[in-house]
Order: C-alpha cells, then structure tokens, then sequence
C-alpha cells in the first residue's frame, strides 16, 4: 500500500530507510524505538495532504472495496493529472453474524457498506466505478434481476439503488489499498448505528422472505436433514460459506453441478439457497416434482411454481419430463398441429390417376372426380350414394376417358364395401383411401368439391362445366382439355379455327411449371399454419387417439401397423381403427426420474404453448398417405422444433 501511493509522500526514502535496513541479509532483526517512530510516521504520511486529495464532483471517481475473512476496506479515488489520488479510506471489523455469510454476501457488503461510507461524496454523481475482486458480484449490481439475487444480498442491493454505480472486476492483486485496509481493519471500536442497522435491516429482510415459503416447518426441517445427508448439496454448503475454487476443474467433483450458479448461492439456517429458491436435495426431488405438477398445469405454469421457491440443477428439464409423462395431461392435449405439406406428383399421362369424393349441395347428392394430371373434371348427379350407383357412374366416365391406374378416395362406405373392391379387382385399377377425417390426403378430390359447387350454383351447369374445361390453369399455361385431349374446346367466345386443332404438349415444360407451383405452394401452406413433422410410430407404441376426426374423443391404443407414410392401423378397445398420425398422440409410461449429475442449465427455458391450428383447407397438391414424408428436426409436445448444434453434425 506505502508502494501504492509512494508517489504522493514526501521524502519517504529517508522515511523508510530504519525498516528497509532490516530487510538486508547481513543485518540482524532487531525493532526499536526508531524503527517505530518510521512506521507511526508513514501512517500519518498517508493520511494527511498531499497523499489525500480534495474531492471534486467533476472529476472521475472510483471506489474500491474489499472484504477478507475478519474485516471490510474501501478507498476513494480520484482520477487526477499524475493518477489515481485517494480522497478516503475506511475499515471496520465484521460482526459474529457477518462472518458467517457466504463469500459473495461478504464482498456485496463490502461494496455496499463503502457506499455507505462515502455517501456525502457519491450521493448526486451521475456514475461512479465501484471495484471488487470478485467477478459473481458485478452482473448482480450491473445487470441481474434483483429477485435472482441471493437473499442478504437482496437487500443490500436495494439499500445500493440510490446511488448509479458501474461495477467493474479488479484482481486482487491489483487492489493493493483495499485488500489492505481489509487485512489491517480498525478495532476496539464500538459498532456504529449504521452498522447495526445495514446488519438488522438484512436479516429482517432474509427472515420475512424464508418465512414466505410454502412450506411448513416440518417440511423445512426434512430438506435441511436431507441436504447434511446429500453429498453434493454437503459439499457446495462448504464452499458457499469458505469460499468456492477459481476454477472448476478445481471444485470436488460431487459439487461441480453448482458451480455456474455459486455466484447466487447462500446458506440461511442449514439451507442452501439459490437466489430466494431453496435447493433441493436428491432424496426429495421426485416427491417436490409431483407437488410441482399438482393440478395438472402446463410446462410454463409449472416451471413459474417452482421459480418461486425451489430449484436444482436441471430442474426446468425434469419438469418438461415430468409433464411430457403425465397420461392426464397428455389425453387432455389439444389437437396436434398439421404436418408439412407433401405435394403429389405429376402423373406420366391424362386418367393415369383420379380422385374422387361425394358431395351435397341443396339436398342432393353428386358423384366428382378428378384427374390428377390435367385437372380435368366431372360431375355427375347420384339418385342415392349406394355402391351401386357409384359404381355405375364411374364405369360411366371410365367409359369415356378410360380406366385409370389409381383411384384415390376417403373412407365412405361407398368405397369400403366388398362390392366396390370386386369393381376395382375386376376393372384393374389400384384403389387407394385416404386416413378418416384427414381430408388432404385427396386433395386433388377435395379441391374439385369446390369448384363443382361454385359450377352447379350457376343457371347452366354445362356451360359452367365447358367454361372450367377450356379456361386455361395459369400455374400449366394450359387448359383442362388441352391438357387431356391435346385440343382446346369450342365454346361461347370467337376463335379463330387454327386454335382449335390438336397440338402437343411439352411434358417436360409442363412438369417444371406444375412443380415449381406446388413448391411455392407448400412454402406458403407450411409458413401460415406453422407445421411440424411428428416422428414416426412403431409397431406396439402405446397413444392416444382421436375417435371422431377434431372434435371426438380420445382413445388409448396401440399401434399395429403402418400402412402408409402417415397413416396407421390402431387398435382401440372398440376395435382397430386407422387414423393419420396428427390423430396420434404418443402415450407416456411412467414418469422420468429426476436428473442428479448434470451441468445446471437456465430454468427460465421459454417453451410457449400456442394455440393449435385448425386443419388446413384441402389443397389441390396434397398427397398425405402415397407420399414420403421430409424427415425434420426434433420438435417438443408444445410444437417448438429443436434444432441440433452445427457442431453436431457428422463430418
């Protein structure tokens, strides 16, 4: 310290030289009357002018605080022309009660206790740098929420806030005058007012907040047993009240797992206490968890239970677990969100593949179908929706346009019956259904729904028909017809008689055109409904499923097959079902077991749950049980997609 500030003391050679004179090998140990007269006049050298400096509010200033393991220093400094002067020092001894807080509350009451001190010089200051050797403290007085703090250290931070402090790191090393101070402080003094009441003022403020848990005495006690019994909580205890490592690799290996958060970790009555939350020992974490998830309560409200007044290492994971495992909740989750869009194919040729749906309009009942190459449609008027009568109206159309390789319907009973598979066996065409209440599985069927309803509102249905017929699809820059005959038809409007003759179509120009269409289609269906791909089931996966389409119940079930990329054969108590897989929702067995050796990771997780979309309208390119569906990332129950590290990656 007298080297510190040798600058500022006048002849402190000739001052010295009594005590540098023992410090020569030849000489012997021997302190008399001089050497002392040259110690008692270097104290007083250092605390009169020139080496204290008048204090100026324009100036710079800085304060430096520092705590060791009996007593508190601090100096005030001013930047000046040749350097830091100081202006003021002080030092005290701690209390019985101060000793035993934890290294961090230590150093957060040497920081606030100098303010204190120098109040008459810091009060008013726009800012002011306030030093300490110990790198935890200064995101909690810069930049932390006051309520992640630990306790004491709470409300000496709040006794802080008058003032507008920048706290900087310092090494110790570098902190000669207030390490010093702390070292040597003054004793035999009786303890000031304000001492006493910084000290009251913190326990009182520990003592209103620990009795503001919700936890009973009884309980309360337990922890504190079973944390002395807990190897890792034992050992962090010693470390949070002596003082932890610099470094991790130096921490005993049953107490690494706080290592991160030791910087808010405090010790009040045999309890371990991160911030104002109780750590909770090994033993306990599953009967704390289940308490945690009383009512049934989501991920978030879940983890805002615990923030409240319990913590662990990886406790934020544990509940995501605990409520991803909870059958009550997992039955009672909304519908999941829609898959990505999948667009079917362009078929080799026109009538190579149909779809086909029933639809009711005005109380009667129509047979559509269309063509997934040309887009080309019929609509034909049914007496009845018997096989029968559909099945007579599709030899009908067969009839004029031929039969098709594939068949693509949902799962009426019109298409399930034993005489409609005779139909398709004996007229060599490939029956393919889609999965119950999952309409995009035929989208090309679903689309022509549509436009054959806003056809048959018109007073000419025919004409209606011939119109769509021979309109031009701006996404092919070709017509229905042209598309499945090779010629346009001659309608209402004039043309000249060479546009009416047959042509060729480029079927390479037609394919690029119709997938770069079904592309921007998929990017804009899969941005506005916020899809997610869900990971696919196995035989024997226990789920829950919906009974009848968004608004049925659920079911448990078990998987018995996949029949095609999304689609699944379950079996129910009522029977084997088949359903798409956004009407599966995988079942949990049992509870995970809470975490005990893993790095501490923030609690704070955000896991939003949004709302879930209804099912998107069918689109006209969706083939959701025929196709393969893009294998994507890991998503969570809520919808969120987590997507793995780069650094992760396989070379």
């Amino acid at each position: 310290m007298v080297n510190y500030l040798g600058r500022y003391l006048p002849n402190l050679s000739s001052v010295l030289r009594p005590l540098n004179q023992l410090l020569t090998k030849e000489s012997v140990w021997s302190w008399g009357p001089e050497q002392a007269e040259a110690f008692a006049k270097v104290k007083r050298l250092l605390t009169t002018a020139p080496t204290l400096a008048f204090f100026d509010p324009a100036k710079p200033t800085t304060v430096s605080a520092d705590a060791s393991s009996y007593g508190l220093g601090a100096v005030l400094l001013q930047e000046h022309e040749e350097g830091l002067r100081p202006v003021a020092f002080c030092s005290r001894t701690r209390t019985e009660a101060e000793e035993r807080y934890a290294q961090i509350e230590k150093e957060c009451l040497a920081t606030v206790w100098a303010c204190e001190k120098f109040e008459r010089y810091l009060v008013g200051l726009e800012t002011f740098v306030l030093c300490t050797d110990h790198k935890p403290l200064i995101p909690l007085i810069n930049t932390k929420d006051l309520t992640d703090t630990p306790l004491r250290c709470q409300r000496m931070l709040m006794r802080l806030m008058r003032f507008k402090p920048e706290a900087r790191y310092n090494p110790g090393k570098e902190m000669f005058v207030a390490d010093t101070l702390s070292r040597s402080p003054l004793t035999g003094g009786k303890t000031s007012l304000r001492q006493e009441e910084l000290q009251n003022d913190v326990e009182a403020y520990v003592d209103t907040v620990a009795s503001s848990w919700s936890m009973s005495d009884r309980r309360l006690e337990q922890i504190r047993a079973d944390t002395l019994k807990d190897v890792n909580l034992k050992t962090a205890l010693e470390y949070t009240e002596t003082g932890w490592p610099r470094y991790k690799e130096d921490v005993k290996l049953a107490a690494r797992d706080l290592f991160a958060v030791r910087g808010e970790l405090t010790v009040n009555n045999g309890l371990l206490i991160k911030g104002n939350r109780i750590v909770i020992p090994f033993s306990m974490r599953k009967d704390i968890l289940e308490h945690i998830h009383d009512g049934h309560q989501g991920v978030n409200k879940c983890r805002e239970r615990a923030n409240q007044c319990v913590w662990w290492p990886r406790i934020s994971k544990d509940i995501q677990d605990r409520v991803a495992k909870c059958n009550f909740c997992t039955e009672r989750l909304p519908t999941q969100r829609s898959e990505p869009l999948i667009p079917s194919a362009l078929p080799e040729r026109p009538f190579q593949r149909v779809g086909t749906d029933l639809m009711e309009l005005n109380g009667q009942n129509y047979l559509v179908v269309m063509n997934y190459y040309s887009r080309y449609l019929d609509v034909t008027y049914l007496p009845d929706t018997t096989s029968r009568t559909v099945i007579l109206k599709l030899k009908n159309i067969f009839a004029r346009h031929g039969i098709p390789e594939t068949l693509v319907s949902d799962n009426g009973t019109q298409f399930t019956s034993a005489e409609f598979q005779a139909f398709s066996r004996d007229w060599c065409f490939k029956h393919v259904t889609s999965s119950p209440h999952n309409p995009q599985a035929n989208g090309e069927a679903e689309s022509a729904v549509k436009i054959a309803k806003r056809i048959l509102c018109h007073d000419d249905i025919f004409l209606g028909l011939l119109v769509y017929r021979s309109t031009s699809i701006p996404a092919l820059g070709a017509s229905p017809a042209e598309l499945a005959f090779g010629r346009r038809l001659r309608n209402t409007l004039p043309c000249l008689p060479e546009n009416l003759k047959p042509k060729n179509i480029n079927r390479d120009e037609l394919q690029q055109r119709d997938e770069a269409a079904k592309r921007r289609q998929k990017q804009t269906f899969d941005r506005h409904h916020g899809v997610q791909s869900l990971s696919p089931l196995q035989p024997g996966d226990q789920v829950f499923v919906k009974c009848d389409g968004e608004k049925g119940g659920k079911l448990p079930a078990e998987v018995r097959e996949q029949c095609a990329p999304r689609s699944y054969i379950v079996r129910t108590p009522t029977g084997d079902r088949r359903r798409n897989r956004k009407h599966l929702r995988l079942r949990p067995v049992a509870p995970a077991p809470a975490s005990r050796e893993a790095d501490p990771v923030p609690e704070e997780i955000p896991d939003t749950v949004t709302g879930v979309d209804p099912d998107p309208p069918p689109d006209s390119s969706v083939d959701t049980e025929d196709s393969t569906p893009t294998p994507g990332d890991y998503v969570t129950r809520s919808g969120r997609t987590v997507k793995k590290p780069a650094r992760f990656e396989e070379q």
